[in-house]
């Protein structure tokens, strides 16, 4: 069931982990840092948020690591744990309310009848694509929105989103076909090139969540 990454490198940091080797859950959270900011993102569709949930997501994958039998299943473990995070927030905020198949199908229709004259100029340039396409996700019903994040940006496989979405393989199918046909009028000829720019996560924000996360375990004397 691969999402895209070696996991053996998982398995070798979660060994330092166990280890207490500070180093080692750093590692851990540089290679999941941006999935799991586009995944929260997806979610609550605000980025501040997004970084919350996602520092919140490490220190409960922390608190509960023992917990953790199958360590090649890290990544969707603990992407498990953000999704279940973000939702609870939303509900908190009664903002979501997961929608049959009937309403996707309306929302569907709804935005593809204001998309017809939006294609953008050949000639703009791949940043400027990209927050167009940001634009465009973040308009996407939440169920198909999340899919995909999921699949089309991080690349995961079918199988892995439908068992962190906690849906069926078929719905995954179903809601990402429909999901590209909501933004085919619009960006259609540019998601390619543009997706590896959409919530790109390194740098000041990488670099915010593991300073955040490590200073609250050592703070609780969890790491030494």
């Amino acid at each position: 069931m691969s999402i895209g990454m070696d996991l053996d490198v998982d398995v070798a940091l979660l060994e330092g982990v166990h280890r207490g080797e500070d180093v080692a859950y750093e590692g851990l959270m540089r290679r999941h840092n941006q999935r799991l900011f586009r995944l929260a993102r997806s979610i609550v569709t605000d980025d501040d948020e997004a970084m919350d949930i996602v520092q919140e997501t490490y220190v409960t994958a922390f608190d509960r690591i023992a917990d953790l039998k199958q360590p090649r299943a890290f990544a969707t473990w603990v992407a498990r744990i953000a999704r279940n995070e973000s939702l609870m927030r939303l509900r908190k905020k009664r903002r979501y309310v997961p929608m049959e198949d009937a309403q996707l199908e309306q929302a569907m229709e709804s935005s593809n009848s204001g998309a017809q004259d939006s294609r953008p100029d050949r000639d703009v340039a791949n940043q400027q694509l990209g927050k167009l396409l940001e634009v465009c996700i973040d308009e996407l019903p939440d169920d198909f929105r999340t899919v995909f994040v999921m699949r089309s940006i991080e690349g995961c496989s079918t199988r892995a989103t439908a068992d962190i979405l906690d849906i069926q393989e078929a719905t995954v199918k179903t809601r990402l076909h429909r999901a590209k046909k909501l933004l085919q009028d619009r960006v259609s000829a540019y998601s390619d090139i543009a997706a590896t720019t959409v919530h790109e996560f390194a740098g000041h924000r990488c670099d915010t969540i593991v300073r955040n996360v490590m200073s609250h375990l050592h703070h609780r004397n969890i790491i030494m």
